[in-house]
């Protein structure tokens, strides 16, 4: 069980936001400039990404985990620790090694990735204030709360051209499944859908890159 209410989970939201305050436009900002580069698909886009989601991942785990959350969460350091280590990861494996390429790649992919972004921009706190009436000082907002990023990590990975790096999935979709848990202990229904959401987009990136694989499989035994 967690260690606190739901209503202590809003106001802890609540003092973060009010504390960091208009930081929210610049993570809102950050996450547009990544989409419009993949989408773009320009040869620089995955590089300037990974830079940008990896200082919203570590900004997430140092700031929110490690400064807001910690004096109510046991496992917040913690918590925070895997933030911040995903951060690095990202921006390790996309901006300095430049290991994928990203652009629109269309289907079903593309679609589940527009969902994913469009949820983690404006859905989320957008359908939190109109379906649960949660004041907007204790929204999720992209960029600098943990579930819209999470979201809009997925759906950026699903926009790489070719062979998904399954390794940067990997924590954000453990999240997922937190904010399932919570939403379970906290009695907050409208987060089993950033949950279902964040593990759909983690089965459509293996069933990009095994699926890929399998083709060629084929191909190289024809």
């Amino acid at each position: 069980m967690l260690p606190f209410e739901a209503s202590t989970w809003l106001a802890i939201l609540g003092q973060y936001n009010t504390a960091i305050w208009p930081l929210h436009g610049i993570g809102a900002l950050l996450a547009l400039v990544a989409v419009g580069l993949v989408v773009s698909g320009s040869r620089a886009a995955g590089r300037v990404m990974g830079l940008l989601l990896g200082l919203l991942w570590i900004w997430t785990g140092a700031v929110f985990f490690g400064g807001s959350l910690a004096p109510f969460h046991f496992a917040a350091e913690w918590l925070a620790g895997v933030f911040v280590a995903q951060g690095l990861m990202l921006v390790f494996a996309l901006t300095l090694m430049g290991q994928a390429r990203f652009g629109w790649p269309g289907g079903l992919a593309g679609s589940g990735a527009v969902l994913m972004i469009v949820y983690a921009l404006v859905g989320y706190p957008l359908l939190d204030l109109a379906l649960t009436g949660t004041p907007w000082a204790q929204l999720q907002y992209v960029g600098v709360a943990p579930g819209p990023t999470m979201l809009l990590t997925l759906g950026l990975l699903l926009l790489a051209q070719s062979r998904p790096p399954l390794i940067l999935a990997i924590i954000p979709v453990l999240w997922a499944l937190v904010t399932g848990y919570m939403a379970w202990g906290l009695g907050r229904w409208l987060e089993y859908l950033p949950a279902i959401l964040g593990v759909g987009a983690f089965a459509l990136l293996l069933a990009r890159r095994f699926g890929r694989a399998e083709r060629g499989l084929f191909r190289s035994t024809d």
